[in-house]
């Protein structure tokens, strides 16, 4: 309704031409907008980010005598262009055909003065516009992106919005949906894929339609090779055991969706250790009674195994960052919890550590004390930080991360 009513020939022309489209990845953004013009008989004009300019290019620019142009200026550039001579400095062909503008793929802008630029000027597009133009925004999940990302995102959403621009939000398609199409390609195509493999590949995609087309792809690729789904169809038991735990999984699975967090983000969950505010401590009935000095509030996370096993083989790294940096989230006066956490982190450093080549015989073992060294370590830190700081005070910087690298 919203193309229909700007693309027909007695259009108003007092209608806002910006439509922002979000959501995650997958989940049809662009490829709805495609079939809705195809619909319409109109014509999509992309502008994407341009390909990155690389080092040795920009070294043989500046000994020509050429100005690098970053690509936040390159979209600048194209705003200008558009707001002074209207979309025919882009569109080819007659200019009397219907046109829609699609930027899917929004120029980076890091810093408060990039982010401010590329807002000023998507603010400048939705008042200028004079063909429906389409914002394609990807929310990439608030675990996915640092706070402040987040926040800057959703000001962008508002900012536009409040422009004069409008928004549809598109949801991730359900799992029974997802089933429904990959057993429609399945069938097309003759693939030999099980109703219990289908729903597996379904839960794992995470609502990303895309990704589940792709991982079924690749799993009739190695559908002799794969053999969790001989296992599965031999043990519906052990499906049943496996499809309720995501963690295994993405272990067995080799088309489960990538959600690997980076070194400094897995860091900052364990030395912020955000929890549940005025929580009460709940235990089970049959579980021994716990001291009330051992108790702690529910944590705002999965569990610390969970968020290591999504960073992985980063051991020693994070033991040795947690041992550097802990000391700046903790209360200045809380010693206590200063030496409960010196203690854990003695302990992993204990595991780490290997006299002559004595401990770790062979790859397995090595593996296996590393993870528990580094499971004890993070454990340590939230159950000896008793009373963490408050966010504002103790810091996780880039800087922080450089430092402990270096040593």
């Amino acid at each position: 309704m919203w193309f229909h009513e700007r693309l027909r020939p007695c259009k108003d022309d007092c209608l806002n031409q910006v439509l922002i489209v979000t959501g995650q990845a997958g989940t049809g953004k662009s490829a709805t907008i495609q079939t809705i013009a195809s619909h319409l008989g109109a014509k999509v004009c992309e502008w994407n980010t341009p390909t990155p300019t690389l080092w040795q290019e920009h070294m043989h620019m500046s000994s020509s005598g050429l100005r690098y142009t970053s690509k936040l200026d390159e979209f600048e550039n194209f705003v200008d262009r558009m707001r002074k001579y209207g979309s025919n400095s882009f569109i080819e062909g007659q200019s009397n055909s219907l046109s829609i503008l699609m930027i899917d793929d929004l120029p980076p802008a890091n810093g408060k003065l990039a982010s401010g630029r590329l807002l000023n000027s998507l603010r400048l597009l939705v008042q200028s516009a004079s063909i429906p133009t389409v914002i394609v925004v990807t929310d990439y999940g608030r675990a996915d992106l640092p706070e402040s990302s987040g926040r800057w995102l959703e000001e962008l959403q508002s900012s536009l919005e409040s422009a004069g621009a409008c928004k549809v939000t598109f949801n991730p398609a359900t799992t029974n949906s997802i089933k429904r199409v990959l057993s429609r390609i399945c069938s097309q195509e003759n693939c030999r894929a099980t109703n219990e493999q289908i729903e597996l590949i379904a839960k794992l995609s995470g609502g990303d339609i895309r990704h589940a087309i792709s991982s079924l792809q690749y799993f009739s690729l190695k559908l002799d090779t794969v053999c969790y789904p001989s296992l599965i169809s031999n043990n519906p038991s052990t499906y049943e055991k496996l499809i309720s735990d995501e963690g295994n999984n993405r272990c067995l699975m080799p088309m489960g969706r990538d959600e690997t967090l980076s070194l400094f983000h897995a860091l900052g969950k364990f030395l912020h250790n955000k929890r549940e505010a005025g929580a009460a401590f709940v235990s089970d009935q049959d579980a021994f009674v716990l001291n009330e000095k051992f108790a702690r509030l529910p944590l705002k996370m999965d569990a610390p195994e969970k968020i290591l096993f999504q960073a992985p083989e980063q051991a020693r790294p994070i033991t040795d960052f947690l041992h550097e940096n802990v000391l700046d989230f903790l209360n200045d006066e809380a010693i206590d919890d200063s030496w409960t956490v010196a203690a854990y982190l003695s302990e992993a450093d204990t595991l780490l550590a290997s006299p002559n080549g004595f401990i770790f015989r062979n790859h397995e073992a090595e593996n296996l004390s590393q993870s528990v060294a580094a499971s004890v370590a993070t454990r340590g830190v939230l159950f000896g930080n008793s009373c963490p700081v408050s966010s504002s005070y103790g810091r996780l910087t880039n800087r922080h991360l450089g430092t402990s690298m270096i040593c």
